[in-house]
């Protein structure tokens, strides 16, 4: 976005960094090079991101050298998305699409799920990126509860998964990924099975924290006047 562009000198400022520093981690290759516009580089949050990493595996006392091969070529954004992966896509005919969620021409859930990216027209087919919602739908579909009342739960239930997405970053960037990195010397493989065992460990959290709010939600809604 235009208004977190920051020049180099204002990059600098914000991450307590010379600007000569900035620039050598950019011709090391740890930090990605800026958007230029006319003749000026603009920095946004992901290299704010970069530097503070940088920094902190510095901190920890791991070399340049060690931290290149952690965030040089992508590898560590590889490693942290691709074990949050789903599963693959899946492409349908739009009529398949339409007839299984019980579509109907001009219907305004088709538009609604397409702007909560849960499907995506793709040439003359409908992509879905999560195509196990699918069935959860068609089953909820059939216990009589209409696909507006699905959509308009499931943007919640994003907004929320985003925050605790946003929760667990900031916990692995704080206190893990630097440790690891320092502690294995950059072993992407070292760093990797921390990010996997992270994962596992926030669904645990995850379903522990959901089973109690649906309790206590299900105990306020039926029963009001008991006391938890």
């Amino acid at each position: 976005m235009p208004g977190d562009d920051l020049t180099i000198d204002e990059l600098a400022a914000q991450v307590d960094m010379t600007v000569r520093n900035i620039r050598a981690h950019q011709a090391r290759g740890l930090l990605p090079p800026p958007r230029i516009r006319g003749r000026v580089g603009y920095y946004g949050p992901a290299h704010r991101r970069r530097l503070e990493q940088i920094r902190a595996m510095q901190d920890e006392g791991l070399n340049l050298a060690a931290i290149a091969k952690v965030v040089n070529d992508g590898q560590l954004t590889a490693i942290t998305t691709e074990l949050f992966a789903g599963a693959d896509p899946a492409w349908f005919a739009p009529e398949e699409l339409l007839t299984r969620l019980g579509i109907g021409d001009g219907d305004v859930n088709a538009d609604r799920a397409i702007e909560l990216g849960l499907i995506e027209i793709d040439g003359d087919r409908v992509r879905m990126d999560m195509p196990g919602l699918l069935s959860v739908a068609e089953e909820f579909l059939a216990m009589g509860v209409p696909l507006s009342a699905q959509l308009e739960a499931l943007a919640q239930v994003q907004a929320a998964t985003a925050q605790v997405a946003a929760a667990y970053l900031q916990l692995a960037d704080d206190h893990l990924i630097a440790r690891v990195a320092v502690d294995s010397g950059g072993d992407i493989e070292v760093i990797r099975a921390s990010i996997a065992r992270l994962r596992d460990l926030a669904r645990v959290a995850l379903t522990a924290t959901f089973n109690q709010a649906m309790s206590e939600a299900l105990r306020a809604h039926f029963d009001p006047g008991a006391t938890s």
